[in-house]
């Protein structure tokens, strides 16, 4: 698919967006790992969820910089 100019800028901003939504989940997922009132398993799959999650936010952002930079994001798999 080609993309247009107008295109590839609202893919790079519509995936820094999200990338902040998984930041800010990833977060949450931090404050629940450390809340000593949560059953342990609770907080270990909250933890590991959080480091999923900020790895995946930091993928969209690469590939946002990347789409930015203009590589074609038919090439990154949109």
């Amino acid at each position: 698919m080609r993309f247009t100019r107008s295109q590839t800028a609202d893919l790079a901003d519509s995936l820094d967006k999200a990338a902040d939504d998984k930041s800010e989940a990833a977060r949450s997922g931090d404050a629940h790992a450390a809340n000593p009132a949560n059953s342990d398993l609770s907080r270990r799959q909250a933890g590991a969820a959080a480091v999923i999650l900020r790895g995946q936010a930091s993928d969209m952002r690469a590939d946002a910089a990347a789409i930015r930079d203009g590589v074609n994001p038919t090439d990154l798999g949109y």
